[in-house]
């Protein structure tokens, strides 16, 4: 009987370690490989938003999407388009051609919408 207990404490900590190992080691995301789910523009994406915020938020959100619009400000970490998305720029990714008035194509993750700033936010975004 005391084997038996033993065994199964045993094969329960291995289970525990071998699933502790699996989720901490697997691969991140890249949303910037991924295939876009939907191309749409900037102001379709936030009149979505106003209009039905729960449909929206199960159509785009943790979505890839690319969006085209018009570059409104832009720095080395962002970029604010049509004054109605905030995209955070992946990490690495150069932006510095972008000038303000442009239109531009950017793809990245739907995080969520702001509904106190009105404005859909995106993350690990990309020029195209």
């Amino acid at each position: 009987m005391k084997k038996g207990i033993l065994v199964i404490v045993v094969l329960v900590l291995l289970g525990g370690v071998g699933a502790y190992f699996y989720v901490f080691n697997k691969p991140h995301r890249d949303p910037s490989s991924e295939t876009a789910s939907y191309q749409i523009s900037a102001e379709e994406i936030i009149s979505d938003f106003r209009n039905n915020q729960e449909a929206a938020n199960e159509k785009y959100v943790d979505k890839v999407v690319e969006v085209s619009g018009t570059a409104m400000e832009i720095t080395d970490s962002y970029i604010i388009m049509d004054n109605v998305l905030n995209c955070t720029i992946l990490a690495g990714h150069d932006v510095s051609g972008i000038q303000a008035g442009d239109e531009i194509t950017i793809k990245g993750r739907v995080i969520a919408f702001d509904d106190l700033l009105e404005e859909v936010k995106m993350d690990n975004c990309i020029k195209l």
